[in-house]
């Protein structure tokens, strides 16, 4: 990778499980610093409409998700992303290809329930993100509820990260989530 600009692009990184407010919050973060703002839920949702049926969300994830983000991290382009990261896979398969190219702060959402929140907002669903009956949610939402240890903790990444709960509002504050991010990105050493 070439830095054309003297230092990597900084890639805020907002994880959570599945309802914990991680698309939310990235998209405040991506409005206030002014970066773009990449939803892997709206990334799959392209792969499904272009395919015309249901994607298996795998498969769009190694071979659409993660190869956009590298394009745009070796573009020199920074960027706001949220996506649920797994315990013992997303280490590998995303967070250490996108680190040579990239300074990443990970932001990870906490809160009670987030299983329930995800399943009641999927229900009350009006837009064209409604691509699963009441049945396929609460299989879905079992799924979720089965792995949640694996996604509600966050990565022990040798990164710069803060945790934010958001059950009522942000704690810490959304000003104090701002200026964490600029703070660590304006570092030398955290590449």
């Amino acid at each position: 990778m070439v830095e054309i600009f003297g230092r990597k692009p900084l890639i805020v990184y907002v994880s959570g499980a599945p309802g914990s407010g991680k698309t939310t919050l990235a998209s405040k973060i991506a409005t206030e610093l002014y970066l773009p703002h990449i939803s892997s839920d709206l990334v799959h949702a392209g792969v499904r409409l272009t395919k015309g049926s249901p994607n298996d969300r795998h498969a769009s994830l190694h071979d659409v998700f993660v190869p956009l983000l590298l394009h745009m991290a070796r573009a020199n382009v920074s960027f706001v992303v949220d996506q649920v990261l797994q315990q013992s896979f997303s280490e590998r398969d995303i967070i250490a290809k996108l680190r040579e190219h990239a300074q990443i702060v990970n932001v990870h959402t906490v809160c009670h329930e987030p299983i329930a929140r995800h399943a009641a907002r999927e229900l009350s669903r009006t837009d064209r993100g409604v691509y699963m009956s009441p049945i396929e949610v609460d299989s879905r939402a079992n799924y979720h509820k089965n792995n949640l240890g694996e996604t509600s903790r966050p990565l022990e990444l040798t990164l710069p990260q803060i945790i934010i709960q958001t059950d009522d509002g942000y704690n810490p504050s959304f000003p104090d989530i701002i200026a964490f991010i600029e703070h660590q990105y304006s570092r030398e050493d955290i590449s």
